[in-house]
């Protein structure tokens, strides 16, 4: 895509590092012979710290098709945050000359509430969407995937990942890790209670491109929590939760080296050092 960055805008966690590092950044764009002017709504969105972080500035720019998103990696795992802190000058550098840039497009899910009343509401998701009970409790519901009933459950919830989100909660409850195309969910569910005879249905992971759930009668309590964030919801009125991936929106991520996903995993989950 063609270099239109003027502009750029940290988010930066609020630990000493993380501000030292931010620090440096600042310097080192006034040094360039092209330096990008700091704005509250810049061109450039630079993350400084972990996927929390990432996610914050992603959030907070509303998912911007307009803007760059990077990340610089102060955490611990940062599967978001693919830039060393001692990468800053080539970053600034990066996009003070160059005329054309490299940048992957990351799909981004939508999450539909719809009420009783027919009201609905709607979310992005970055990483993850989950439906589960409160407290840990049990819920109990319908899923639909690709619009089709497939199952009745009883358990603790559901986690849809998508292909970015699938390394993080995803991965850690049993879900698939997926190396196919960003157009695809995992659906993982948690703790799935298979004590009653009549209680059957499929435990591993599911991929489909939309899922709904639909909660019955008997299950008030339950939360819906987006990329962490839990939403302030009445429970007791969802009629039911869509999660879809259409490929209709994506935010534009900018890497110095070839994005890899087996090498993130081999390198951030395994830590093979090669």
């Amino acid at each position: 895509m063609k270099n239109t960055i003027k502009t750029f805008t940290m988010f930066v966690r609020p630990d000493k590092r993380s501000q030292k590092i931010a620090d440096s950044i600042r310097k080192l764009n006034l040094s360039s012979k092209k330096p990008l002017a700091e704005a509250t709504d810049g061109d450039l969105v630079i993350a400084i710290g972990g996927d929390g972080t990432f996610i914050d500035a992603v959030t907070s720019t509303h998912f911007s098709q307009s803007k760059v998103y990077v990340g610089i990696h102060t955490g611990t795992l940062g599967f978001l945050q693919n830039l060393s802190p001692d990468e800053g000058f080539a970053l600034m550098q990066y996009f003070s000359y160059e005329e054309e840039i490299k940048t992957r497009e990351m799909l981004v899910s939508c999450a539909t509430i719809t009420f009783m009343n027919g009201e609905t509401i709607s979310y992005r998701s970055l990483n993850e969407v989950l439906v589960a009970g409160s407290d840990y409790s049990n819920i109990s519901f319908a899923q639909y995937v690709n619009d089709e009933l497939l199952q009745n459950v009883v358990g603790n919830g559901i986690i849809i990942a998508t292909n970015t989100g699938d390394t993080a909660y995803s991965m850690n409850a049993g879900g698939a890790i997926d190396f196919s195309n960003h157009f695809q969910l995992v659906c993982t569910l948690l703790t799935p209670n298979k004590n009653a005879a009549y209680e059957r249905f499929i435990t591993n992971p599911i991929i489909c491109s939309k899922v709904s759930i639909v909660p019955t009668k008997a299950s008030k309590c339950i939360s819906v929590i987006i990329d962490g964030i839990p939403k302030t919801i009445d429970s007791t009125q969802i009629k039911n939760i869509d999660v879809c991936l259409d490929g209709s929106h994506y935010i534009h991520k900018f890497e110095l080296a070839n994005y890899s996903k087996a090498n993130i995993v081999r390198t951030k989950i395994l830590g093979y050092d090669f």
